[in-house]
């Protein structure tokens, strides 16, 4: 099969989005685990069965959102609302770990909402869409995975990625709430245009099966929790899971462009299986 050159540019893009996320919501981990011992605050640890009830619970919340045939512009409203409050969260964790002046993380804060306040009405640029996911992203990531143990998140892959695969290509609801999702025009993942030019363009030009491709925010967040889980064993476990994500990104990237038919997959199986080789390797050499 031959690959022309932009469809090898969005692999570019999503190693730079994917890679920044990683390093973004590992060092901000790394600042917030630092506060926390200086403090010596423990932070609460996140049960397995909690964690699972809540993700169980949102899921059929946003199936019966994409299922239910009426009040479509409520459905919209509804996601708009659920995107900005969740990508604010996050990006205002990221912002205040990452930065020590209260007073830029602040202004800086304000500037995030504002930016969100206005997608609540008006389309963003796919480059803001995607600066904001980041954000949100990472932020999130380094809050959540400092309350997971390791081994814990490793569970999670495992259960995610034979639930991803299930969803995408069994009961494909996955790519029912990925459709819809894209059809209101409120994106939980990364966009990626094939050139540079394109990440100017508005999201509302983002349509199933055109020139954009979608990763799903929870193919970045769920290795993201296991580099940052690891965060207090040492940043350098973290940094190597990271690496194993990319490779597992990668994997998937081919197993995407060398399909017969062009088609949603699961992204996060490669991408589990190569975290959980790199958390392997770490406990190896420890």
């Amino acid at each position: 099969m031959k690959i022309n050159f932009s469809v090898f540019r969005i692999f570019l893009f999503e190693i730079f989005l994917f890679s920044l996320t990683l390093f973004l919501g590992i060092l901000s981990a790394w600042k917030i685990n630092k506060i926390l011992k200086i403090e010596n605050i423990p932070l609460p640890k996140i049960p397995l069965f909690e964690f699972l009830g809540s993700f169980f619970l949102f899921t059929l919340f946003f199936v019966f959102l994409v299922y239910f045939k009426k009040g479509k512009e409520k459905k919209r409203i509804i996601f708009k609302i659920l995107f900005v409050f969740s990508v604010f969260y996050g990006g205002v964790v990221l912002l205040n770990s990452l930065i020590d002046s209260p007073l830029i993380s602040a202004i800086l804060s304000v500037i995030l909402a504002g930016i969100l306040i206005y997608s609540l009405s008006k389309s963003l640029s796919i480059f803001i869409h995607d600066i904001i996911i980041v954000l949100g992203i990472a932020g999130i990531g380094a809050f959540l995975g400092l309350g997971l143990e390791p081994k814990i998140v490793v569970l999670l892959l495992v259960i995610f990625s034979v639930y991803d695969f299930w969803a995408v290509y069994v009961t494909k609801h996955m790519v029912r709430i990925a459709e819809e999702m894209i059809k209101q025009k409120v994106i939980v993942g990364f966009i990626f245009p094939s050139k540079i030019s394109d990440f100017g363009e508005s999201v509302e030009k983002v349509k199933p099966g055109g020139n954009f491709v979608v990763l799903g925010g929870g193919d970045v967040v769920f290795p993201l929790l296991l580099c940052v889980s690891l965060v207090p064993l040492g940043i350098k476990n973290s940094l190597i899971v990271a690496v194993f994500a990319l490779i597992g990104l990668f994997v998937s990237y081919l197993i995407f462009i060398f399909q017969k038919f062009r088609r949603p997959i699961p992204a996060l199986p490669p991408i589990a299986l190569f975290s959980i080789i790199g958390y392997l390797i770490t406990r190896l050499i420890q």
